[in-house]
């Protein structure tokens, strides 16, 4: 008999607080720790290992300490990039731990006209046939999927696994129904084993003698999957063990910190009552040793900046609470608002923002026809939207230890380029 373990969505690097940069590298190293204690096989991570595709390096050096854990115990890892693990057009982190043997990339292919042969990789010590699709940014990774030589998958065979850092329609529960993911058709049939990445929720499906499994994150890399966590999304990973096919499924749960979760909605209620009601369920919590979100939403009568949000933080943390957040993003006022838009997730967020904007967008009547026609198909509709979550995501990343405001300016820049086309978007020649 022989074992594996599934780790996804990793996130290293994440967080703009310390601490809970920190919680999260320790999810990492405990996975980790506890695979070498299980003796497993060998590993597979199934994409986002990084948040941005150039991380701090502090994050960078811990995350090579833990993977050579591994590496030092015979463990060989699988790793497949997810869509925040690289850029298309430059050389990421995640290329150099790569080129460092530090893992193997299971995601090698071959194109015999208009398809795309996957090759497998074969683990030496269990014999087990890997193979896999890496995440890209807005979906460009379904090109690979409708291009796909399925049948030649299929035929292979030996116990096979199959990774993927997207979501697949049907088997996704209705409240979690992904924009990312791919109808089942374009996956191939007949593998042991599909390991998802991607979704932020833990999904475990049998279909037929397959196994379909989305392990969910460690710990989490935004505040909705900690608000999930508090209300019960049990974060973790899993081991499989198997011989010709799977004959265990075990989820192994890491929690690294406890967190509290309280939501407060105002019913149209005036900034003195709400505060009052704030403080009121504030004095009634055990926040001691804990992570607490507290989340105000609904609709105030009045202005937010008659309400001191940050002293009930401050009240929090002088009672030992670990961190203390509160969320005010769905706490509606009649103050005007160019774009609302109500959700939890920032992703959603900033979508919906670029789409309502975009769609109001148009060209400025003087440029010359040729320019006009450029800007109406390239950066209007989703294409638009597209390109503006891309370039959003460019400026995420942030300035390098030591590196000078002239380099990381050409960084960006450079990344911000690659986004476009060698057409010449804006060139009135």
């Amino acid at each position: 008999m022989y074992k594996f373990a599934h780790i996804t969505d990793c996130h290293l690097g994440s967080w703009r607080n310390p601490k809970l940069r920190e919680f999260n590298l320790q999810a990492f190293e405990k996975s980790i720790s506890i695979s070498i204690k299980e003796q497993v096989d060998f590993i597979l991570i199934t994409g986002d290992f990084f948040d941005v595709n150039i991380p701090q390096l502090s994050p960078v050096k811990k995350a090579v300490e833990i993977l050579k854990q591994a590496r030092n115990s015979g463990i060989p890892v699988y790793m497949i990039y997810g869509s925040h693990d690289f850029n298309t057009a430059n050389v990421s982190m995640i290329d150099i731990l790569h080129s460092a043997d530090l893992f193997i990339k299971p995601t090698d292919f071959q194109l015999d006209n208009d398809s795309i042969l996957l090759k497998f990789f074969t683990d030496k010590k269990t014999g087990a046939k890997i193979t896999g699709i890496s995440g890209r940014k807005v979906g460009l990774d379904k090109q690979i999927y409708e291009k796909l030589d399925k049948k030649k998958l299929e035929s292979e065979d030996g116990f096979k696994i199959f990774l993927l850092h997207r979501g697949i329609q049907e088997i996704l529960p209705q409240d979690i129904q992904f924009r990312d993911s791919v109808p089942i058709s374009l996956i191939p049939k007949g593998f042991d084993y599909y390991g998802g990445g991607h979704i932020h929720k833990r999904v475990e499906k049998k279909i037929d003698s397959s196994l379909i499994v989305y392990p969910g994150p460690l710990f989490g890399s935004t505040f909705q999957d900690l608000e999930e966590t508090a209300k019960g999304e049990t974060r973790g990973f899993y081991i499989i063990s198997f011989d010709k096919q799977i004959l265990d499924c075990k989820f192994v749960e890491i929690k690294v910190a406890e967190i509290l979760y309280k939501e407060i909605v105002s019913v149209k209620w005036n900034s003195e009552t709400l505060e009052a009601e704030i403080t009121k369920n504030i004095s009634e919590l055990e926040v001691k040793d804990k992570i607490v979100l507290i989340k105000v939403k609904g609709k105030l009568l009045g202005k937010r900046s008659n309400i001191d949000f940050g002293k009930f933080s401050l009240d929090i943390s002088k009672r030992k609470a670990l961190l203390s957040f509160i969320n005010t993003n769905n706490l509606s006022t009649d103050e005007a608002s160019a774009i609302v838009v109500q959700s939890d997730n920032k992703f959603d967020i900033e979508r919906e923002i670029f789409h309502k904007s975009i769609k109001n967008f148009q060209a400025d009547s003087t440029v010359s026809h040729k320019v006009k026609n450029q800007v109406n198909s390239k950066l209007t509709g989703k294409t638009g939207e597209s390109a503006s979550l891309s370039l959003l995501d460019v400026l995420r990343n942030e300035k390098l230890e030591n590196e000078n405001a002239s380099t990381y300016d050409d960084r960006v820049i450079s990344y911000a380029k690659s986004i476009f086309d060698s057409e010449g978007y804006f060139y009135d020649n």
